[in-house]
Parts: structure tokens; sequence; C-alpha cells
């Protein structure tokens, strides 16, 4: 049998991240999705809204159960020490179910058969888990584009963008630590491209494991 791989894909807001996801998924790998799974959890967990209401107050959340979004982003994502401290405790809330949540998910796919398993979080090295994984990918786009990209798209402002990237440990900073580096400034050819010369270099990096493991 295969030894299975976790790898990590990381990367800081904007950098594509979730489109490096998608394409190892197309390519028929298991990504688990560590923002989609906090999420959930937060709506789904009896015991972290529990914990979230108790420590936040009953306005994290709107009538039909679902996260309020406006409340996070003004309370959580805002410009202050006071929004900082509130992210930092939210986060050691959540975190520890999620990994929790991330090893079951992990089981149930080697009991499948999966011997390559993906894990995507924009904080790997934030959260201290980097030693999880057997390999790390880290993404990466120049703060011009994701700018270009994500204004013109509607959804975020130049400051709001600046704001969350100025919360995340730099790239120089995460490429020490990184085992393979995508650089996201292309076109998605260019993109797809890429990431199927990392897998490839995985899986052949996974067949040298296997041979030293069989000849030892």
């Amino acid at each position: 049998m295969e030894k299975v791989l976790l790898v990590g894909i990381t990367g800081n807001f904007g950098s594509g991240k979730s489109e490096v996801a998608k394409v190892i998924s197309k390519e028929g790998y298991p990504v688990i999705d560590s923002d989609s799974l906090a999420k959930r959890l937060m709506v789904e967990s009896p015991e972290l809204r529990k914990r979230i209401e108790e420590k936040f107050g009953k306005e994290v959340y709107q009538p039909d159960g679902n996260l309020n979004r406006q409340w996070l982003a003004e309370n959580v994502f805002a410009e202050t020490s006071e929004a900082e401290e509130k992210l930092l405790q939210l986060n050691s809330i959540v975190h520890p179910l999620v990994l929790d949540e991330t090893e079951r998910i992990i089981n149930k796919l080697i009991e499948e058969g999966n011997s390559l398993i993906f894990f995507e979080s924009a904080l790997i090295f934030e959260a201290g888990i980097e030693d999880l994984f057997d390999y790390i990918i880290l993404v990466h786009t120049d703060k011009e584009k994701v700018i270009e990209r994500l204004t013109s798209e509607g959804k975020y402002s130049k400051e709001d963008i600046e704001r969350r990237l100025k919360r995340q440990m730099s790239f120089e900073e995460k490429k020490k630590y990184a085992d393979f580096v995508i650089i996201n400034n292309g076109t998605r050819e260019e993109l797809e491209k890429n990431v199927k010369f990392v897998i490839e270099m995985i899986k052949e990096l996974q067949t040298i494991d296997d041979n030293s493991r069989d000849n030892s």
C-alpha cells in the first residue's frame, strides 16, 4: 500500500489557493477546505455555537441560525486592536474543532483508499500546524494583482484587502517553510499547468518513498 501523504495548500488572502484546490480536486484528489469546514461547524455544532455565543453574544448569528457575516466583518475584520483580539479569540475556539473534524475526515478518506490528501487553509503557518503535513504548497499572487482582481469583482475595497493581508504572515516568511511555491500572476491555463506539475512532483516523491520502504 502506498504511503499516505497529507499536503497542505496555503497562501495569503487573494493568492488563489482556492483556485489551486479546484484544479487538484478536478484531477481527482480529495481536498479538505478548512474555511468551509469552519463555517459549517460554526453553524451546525451545538458545542461550538454555545462557546461562540458565550464569548461574543448571540449577535454572531442571524435569527435563522446562519452566521451574521456583517457582524463578523464589522467586529472581527475591522482595523482595530479590539477586532484583532476578537479574531484571535474566535480562532482559538474554532480551530481545535476544525482539526478534530479534519482528522475524522482524513481517516475516512484513508479507509476509502485515498493515499494523497490535500488540506487547504490560509493559516497553516499562523496556526502553527505546519508539522502535520508531509509537504506544503504555498500559493502567491503579487499584492498589486490581488488588489486589481478583487476590487474589479466588487467584493472588497483596497482598504479591506490591505487590512486582511496585514494580519497574515508575509509571503517571504512563509516561503522559508514551504516545500513548493506556485506563483499565480498569470492566466488560468498557466496556473493549471503549474499545479499539475507540482502534483506530479509529489507523486514522484511518494513513489520514491514507497520504493525506499520496500527495499529497507
